[in-house]
């Protein structure tokens, strides 16, 4: 019946992509992943409940999800760019975009996420698409249907347990928001065994780099490419494989050159949060440059003082980590 799910099913399974064989491999059938990928994107946010109305927005989480299954999909090809998949996802007859500007028109061509940005608010689907998509049910059969036509049987698995980890990581970075005081949260992971690793891993990095405001709580950078990467990582202070500990405030956003030295120890954090540098950093021929200005700078911390990090993690990481001489 048109209209209904058998009707968008197939449409579904032909998207109009770029099929060029000197370009795309068979990991994705010979065409261009950017659509399958967008929408196995949203429906991953239909899932998690973070689409709630008929708008898909151009938000942080869904450059993240895309980034992540381009990645997991072509770790090694050309770097994704989801301006060009929720652009041109208008001609497939569903997807609606919303410009920003009461009156002005959508450009003919876009390809940077700047621009994006700066044209377009999001996008809507046909009404009786996001009704159907409301379904779970309906959802796994778009989301089959996807996977299936899109990319080879090699790849599919990873493609599938991607959607699995995206979905599971957000329920756990929400649980440790939620509960930023229970350190116990991680044993309650309701998702496949093989698959916890990755869930843990990727929803601690989304609430802590979420309260930190994708900001280095040593050196204050925060840098974010159009594409959605940031320079903020997650960092435990006390080692998950010592604690089992994902609360957030047994973390710290920092970026890649902070997040190592801290690691390593030659630079800690007081009790009265302040950095403080160790001799180590002036050994040999070392040129630490930006990082001896830190020593006795108050961190940049969250704006919730239950994610501030935790005094007993951080006396751990003074006495079984940091260099003092």
């Amino acid at each position: 019946m048109s209209g209904g799910i058998e009707d968008y099913t197939a449409r579904f399974a032909r998207l109009r992509t770029n099929r060029d064989r000197k370009v795309w491999s068979g990991i994705t059938a010979h065409q261009a992943p950017h659509k399958p990928l967008l929408l196995l994107c949203v429906l991953d946010l239909f899932d998690s409940g973070r689409i709630s109305s008929n708008l898909v927005e151009i938000a942080d989480e869904i450059t993240e999800l895309f980034g992540r299954y381009w990645e997991r999909v072509l770790p090694f090809g050309r770097p994704g760019n989801l301006a060009l998949p929720f652009f041109h996802l208008r001609g497939d007859g569903f997807w609606r975009l919303l410009p920003r500007h009461e009156g002005v028109r959508i450009g003919p061509q876009i390809t940077s996420l700047a621009r994006l940005q700066e044209e377009v608010i999001g996008a809507r689907f046909d009404e009786k698409l996001y009704d159907l998509m409301r379904s779970k049910e309906n959802r796994d059969r778009l989301r089959s249907v996807l996977v299936e036509t899109y990319f080879s049987p090699e790849t599919m698995d990873l493609v599938f347990e991607q959607g699995a980890i995206n979905r599971g990581a957000f329920v756990y970075s929400e649980e440790l928001l939620r509960r930023p005081e229970d350190a116990r949260v991680g044993e309650m992971l309701n998702v496949e065994k093989a698959y916890r690793p990755a869930v843990r891993d990727q929803g601690f990095r989304r609430a802590v780099v979420t309260v930190y405001l994708h900001r280095c709580a040593l050196c204050g950078v925060r840098v974010r490419t159009l594409d959605g990467h940031t320079a903020a990582a997650a960092a435990h202070i006390v080692p998950w494989s010592v604690t089992h500990d994902d609360r957030p405030a047994n973390g710290m956003a920092l970026c890649r050159m902070c997040h190592w030295v801290f690691d390593e120890g030659p630079m800690r954090v007081s009790s009265g949060y302040e950095i403080l540098a160790s001799p180590h950093l002036n050994v040999m021929d070392n040129l630490p440059g930006y990082l001896t200005n830190l020593e006795g700078r108050g961190i940049v911390g969250p704006s919730r003082k239950p994610f501030w990090p935790d005094a007993d993690s951080l006396r751990w990481h003074r006495e079984n980590v940091f260099r003092a001489g």
